[in-house]
């Protein structure tokens, strides 16, 4: 099982301006890469504390690498606002050689379904685990429910863990967040139980079906029938950009219809056409909604581009278009449009 440890220290060595991450690799350059993974030592406890400076509840853990000996793991645990920070750290990471590679996320070990966990006093053999697969084309998403035999004798928050742990083992942190819905731990075995297999082959078919630059539209009526329009990247998740984590929102004005639709759409894909120029490979237009005169468009930067916000806002104020911004690292300002 992945061992993983956590630590809070202060931020940064006193009278330092470096960024934690570049001593953090720094460090490692200079003493780190020389931890021996298969004991605790002074090097692990530097290592939690060096890690906690970049941000207090980022975990790590080793394990073994793909193409090299050993792997160092440095996560969220599913935390979004963290997420970031973790994927700033392996971008800034060298290259993985014969001893080291890096990872920014816990990644999958269906191996692990053959141990066993002990949790809240119970023995837990997770090759008992059986699932309720449940997957939505529409949605691009699979809901899951998760049983074992032994989770009527576990209370719920260990339910809840266990159920995560498994998840987390069979298709790692970010394809949990990017592929799976609901999730549910159960009690009572399903009616329809599958196994990890079947888990598996639905989320590889939904997967095959997902192209995260298609644009989908939507429509609907507000309360007095006025209609509204959505464009969206339906098959876009946040983690796959994990860094592009600030919303950008930019609402133009135009000439409409007494329905508030657009007269002709001139103007607005004008504009649009602008801002995906400025935005160019700093951020990415994620959809835009259309209702009762204004056109709204949605937009993810990196927070730590301290340049981009500037250059937004003196473009939209010279086009007079209303420009907003703000933390979003889940994307939970467009899930209505995402999912």
């Amino acid at each position: 099982m992945p061992d993983f440890c956590v630590a809070t220290f202060r931020r940064r060595e006193p009278g330092s301006n470096a960024h934690p991450i570049t001593e953090f690799w720094s460090w490692w350059a200079a003493v780190g890469n020389s931890i021996d993974p298969r004991q605790q030592s002074g090097g692990t406890d530097e290592l939690s504390r060096r890690v906690a400076a970049i941000h207090p509840e980022l975990t790590w853990h080793f394990g073994p690498g793909n193409k090299s000996k050993h792997s160092l793991t440095v996560s969220a645990g599913g935390v979004a606002e963290v997420r970031p920070m973790a994927e700033r750290w392996l971008r800034a990471a060298p290259p993985p050689d014969e001893t080291w590679e890096f990872r920014s996320s816990q990644q999958a070990d269906p191996h692990a379904l053959g141990g066993v966990l002990q949790i809240a006093g119970q023995r837990v053999d997770l090759s008992l685990t059986e699932f309720r697969v449940e997957p939505v084309a529409e949605e691009l998403r699979v809901h899951v429910g998760v049983y074992h035999p032994a989770f009527g004798d576990l209370p719920e928050q260990a339910r809840a863990q266990v159920s995560f742990l498994v998840l987390d083992w069979l298709g790692g942190e970010d394809d949990v967040e990017r592929w799976l819905g609901h999730l549910e731990p159960l009690c009572a075995r399903p009616a329809t139980a599958g196994s990890a297999d079947d888990l598996s082959a639905a989320i590889a078919t939904i997967a095959a079906h997902r192209d995260p630059d298609a644009w989908t539209l939507a429509q609907w009526q507000d309360s007095e029938g006025r209609p509204g329009l959505a464009m969206f990247r339906r098959g876009l998740r946040w983690i796959d950009t994990p860094t592009l984590d600030r919303h950008q929102t930019i609402s133009a004005q135009y000439p409409a219809q007494p329905n508030g639709l657009p007269e002709n759409l001139d103007g607005v894909r004008e504009i649009e056409a602008e801002l995906e120029l400025r935005l160019g490979s700093r951020g990415i237009l994620v959809g835009h909604e259309t209702h009762r005169g204004v056109r709204t468009f949605h937009a993810y930067t990196d927070g730590e581009d301290q340049n981009v916000d500037a250059a937004l806002q003196d473009w939209a104020k010279s086009r007079g278009l209303l420009w907003e911004s703000q933390p979003d690292p889940s994307w939970r300002d467009v899930r209505r449009f995402t999912g």
